[in-house]
């Protein structure tokens, strides 16, 4: 038996088969819950004392905590290959335009590790038109940097791994990801189905849960922090325009339709394969935690400690990693300081590392990335077994002490 300290008691899937009734009010008493989550307010000693770490180590250095050459550099080769693999689909001869599609979505998927990414968390750059220009590249890919900001700034980076409130753990109930999910007959096999379904992430994500979230202005449980202003509604559908011309329209004109439907599908099993196992070996890996929040909506943890038990490291020696992925594979170090570029993620671990330890905590890691995919196989096939589900009904003493699910 595996057990952590915030671990829940187990439930048969049986037990979840409540009147409809029933459901309703569980529903609308889980959404209530996640409409007021909140941590603790007040002093933060957790935080406070990692932050001065890593403050005291820039105030040595005297380095910028955005980026430097280092990125510009990547970004300027990143964008190179972005683009000429672009051009490249319209100038190979035959099928290798379906390589040059790959390529793409090897490319895209760096453009949004390196690049956008750092843009949306304003860590790019000390301008802040640029970080914007930064962060709209993921318009340039399929998505929207509006949408982007909620989701992932706002609710995935405050309430990671948190069911109901962190979008990311949640796939409409195709797989399981949290032990507070309810669990499905076809789920018993998700461990294997899964990696198939990781081919269509960014098809998913691009043309439904933009659209689903554009519609609610909700991410999950949790309405947006503000309306979409009208500049806010031209750039969601003009974006959705440029990358349905650039993508469909240009190509299906130049190459045919079949090709280009092939190419395009090609390219977004690529994209979406390296989007979803990058992010899974971060969070929804078998040493993450899965916490939720008391009746009243407030966490147990100091928002720092919440970090640390829901984000992972791996291969952190591996540099090609560190350099493709853009610092991702340092994920426990960007939770804590997503304002920092992650052209310095490798100096800030040991540092971080170090406080964390003296201070009664771990950052969690795999060595290697195959060790961290297979962290995620067995967290998938924990998640797999029908008696691993937790109940609605346990009351807030419960939620913060009470510890059970199995891993097998």
């Amino acid at each position: 038996d595996h057990r952590d300290l915030h671990s829940f008691p187990t439930r048969r899937s049986s037990d979840l088969d409540n009147t409809p009734s029933d459901l309703t009010r569980l529903n609308k008493r889980r959404i209530n819950i996640m409409s007021n989550i909140h941590f603790k307010t007040g002093h933060r000693p957790v935080y406070q004392e990692l932050s001065g770490e890593v403050n005291r180590h820039f105030k040595r250095t005297g380095a910028l905590k955005t980026g430097n050459s280092t990125l510009y550099n990547k970004a300027l080769v990143i964008g190179l290959i972005y683009v000429g693999s672009y051009l490249a689909i319209y100038m190979l001869p035959g099928s290798l335009h379906y390589l040059a599609w790959a390529i793409h979505g090897i490319a895209t998927a760096m453009v949004g590790y390196n690049i956008m990414h750092d843009g949306a968390h304003e860590s790019f750059s000390t301008s802040r038109p640029i970080n914007r220009l930064m962060a709209l590249t993921f318009n340039l890919v399929g998505s929207n940097r509006y949408y982007w900001a909620q989701k992932h700034n706002r609710n995935h980076h405050v309430f990671t791994n948190v069911d109901g409130a962190d979008e990311d753990i949640d796939a409409l109930g195709l797989f399981r990801m949290s032990p507070h999910q309810q669990h499905r007959w076809f789920h018993r096999y998700q461990h294997f189905y899964v990696w198939f379904l990781y081919l269509i992430t960014s098809l998913f994500w691009f043309f439904a849960l933009d659209f689903k979230a554009y519609h609610s202005q909700k991410i999950a449980h949790r309405d947006y922090s503000h309306r979409m202003k009208l500049a806010d509604h031209i750039e969601f559908w003009a974006s959705k325009v440029v990358y349905v011309t650039l993508y469909l329209l240009i190509p299906s004109a130049v190459l045919g339709g079949e090709a280009t439907i092939a190419g395009f599908l090609l390219m977004h099993a690529f994209l979406g394969f390296l989007f979803a196992l990058v992010f899974q070996l971060a969070h929804v890996v078998d040493k993450a935690d899965f916490p939720r929040p008391g009746e009243n909506g407030t966490m147990s943890d100091e928002w720092a400690v919440h970090q640390m038990r829901t984000t992972v490291d791996f291969a952190t020696d591996n540099r090609f990693l560190t350099w493709a992925l853009g610092g991702l594979n340092f994920q426990a170090e960007h939770h804590l300081f997503p304002r920092i570029s992650h052209v310095h993620y490798p100096e800030l671990h040991p540092l971080v590392e170090a406080k964390a330890a003296e201070l009664g905590y771990e950052i969690r890691s795999y060595p290697t990335a195959l060790a961290a995919i297979q962290g995620h196989y067995r967290h998938m096939k924990a998640m797999a077994n029908p008696h691993n589900v937790v109940s609605d009904e346990t009351d807030s003493d419960e939620l913060e002490n009470d510890a059970g699910y199995t891993r097998s």
